[in-house]
Formats: structure tokens, sequence, C-alpha cells
């Protein structure tokens, strides 16, 4: 499902992601020496952000081809390259790695966390920010409020997220390898400033529920989900339509 992206629309629906990846970077206290690697790059935005604030190697990758082109094509300063972060192949060379809003889309945690280990020097660092648990909680009420009428088209259906809670990801990372490690969880609050932004990052990040429905019916499908967040999150004064996020921090050191 992943290749199904759509760079284009993800570059012009992804704010919300990106004032989190800043927050994240500015965590990051980099030095200016760093060799960088940014798992789930996305269009390259922030990919190309890093590049400018190291004089070391910035490498942005992603599972999805569409993605990859789309960054090549918009930055020319960091590489890019189209790898699954499931499967790094990277050997000691980077000093830092930096994922946001990425690593909920994998299912196998353990093999992201090896090839992390394996990929930064030593006493290189790591920080993480994805979906965790109860991420998106008032979206999948609102899409389970209006399942009974598409019920026919989720049989069989897997959710494509997995959301870890800070005490499950802890788990994993004690036989990672890392000399420190911490994992916590902070909410968030996504905002989009009209109705159409939300439908735009609807419809471009939660594309694995929409791809279900046959085309034919697809509007309607996104509307009455919309109305049936609405419906449970109304709008503020100004129009705007905030969504209550979870987001799993992990920081690592090798």
């Amino acid at each position: 499902m992943r290749e199904e992206w759509k760079a284009s629309a993800y570059a012009e629906n992804s704010k919300g992601q990106a004032v989190w990846a800043k927050e994240l970077i500015e965590k990051m206290a980099l030095k200016g020496d760093e060799s960088i690697l940014d798992i789930g790059c996305g269009d390259g935005k922030i990919t190309e952000m890093l590049s400018h604030l190291t004089r070391g190697e910035v490498v942005g990758i992603d599972f999805s081809p569409e993605m990859i082109g789309y960054a090549k094509a918009a930055f020319s300063k960091p590489l890019f390259m189209q790898m699954d972060a499931q499967a790094l192949s990277f050997n000691e060379r980077f000093d830092v790695v930096f994922s946001n809003a990425a690593l909920h889309w994998a299912k196998d945690h353990d093999a992201i966390l090896h090839g992390i280990f394996k990929a930064l020097k030593p006493k290189g660092r790591a920080i993480l920010q994805m979906g965790g648990a109860g991420n998106g909680e008032k979206v999948f009420e609102a899409f389970h409020h209006i399942l009974p009428a598409y019920a026919e088209y989720f049989e069989g259906f897997e959710s494509p997220y997995t959301f870890h809670s800070d005490k499950t990801y802890e788990t994993l990372l004690k036989g990672a390898g890392f000399s420190t490690y911490q994992a916590h969880l902070v909410s968030k609050d996504m905002v989009h400033d009209t109705l159409k932004a939300f439908r735009g990052w609807l419809e471009t990040t939660w594309f694995p529920f929409i791809n279900r429905i046959p085309s034919a019916h697809q509007t309607a499908f996104i509307e009455a989900w919309i109305e049936a967040y609405v419906a449970l999150c109304p709008l503020d004064q100004d129009g705007r339509v905030h969504i209550g996020m979870i987001r799993l921090e992990v920081q690592l050191s090798k």
C-alpha cells in the first residue's frame, strides 16, 4: 500500500508533520559536522532542511519510489535512495539517524532498530518520532461510525499502522544493543486551518482506507468520514479542525 503515495499531494498536505519535524530537529542540537540519515524522508523537504544544518553527508531514504523521485527532482543537495526501513543496508556510516512521522507505517520494528544500530557510527545517536498508542483516536472512531455502511469493502482489512506504546517499545529496545535508550509518548494537537485542508490530509495519509472503496463511492465515503469526525470534534471558533495525536518519541545512543 505504501507504494501508492502521491508525493505532490503529500508535499501539499503535510504541514502538521513538517511542524513536528522542525521541533524534533531542534532537540537534536546539531553541531554542524554530523552525517545524518533521514528515514522515511517523504517528499524530501525535511532532508533538505537537515542538509543546511551540517557539513556532513545527508541521506534520505523512503519506501516509496514516487516519493524518492519527487525528492530527487525537488532537491539536489541531499542524497535520496529508495529503501525499506526494515532492511537498511548501511554500516557505521552516520553520526545521527533521524525519523519523523514515518515508522508507524512499518511492522518489523526489531529489524528497523537493528538496522539503525548497524548504520550508526560508534557513539552515534538516533531520534525518532512516530505515531504511538492512541494516535488519531477520534479519526478511527469516526471511521467506525460510518463503517457499517461500507463493511463489505473492509472484509479482511488490516490497518497499515503499527502504534506502539512506550512500554512495548522499550521492550524492543532492550534487545537492540544501544548503550542508552528512552521512549515516551507525547500528545500533539494537529491543526488544519480549513475543512478543505483536513480533507487533503485525510486523502493523502489515510489512503489505505479510502482505496478499499470503489472509486465511484470514494467521494461519498470521504465526506461521510469528515462529517462523522466533525460531529465528534466540532470546529473551533475560527473554523479550524483539531486532531488529537499521540506520538512515540525515541532517543538512542550507540
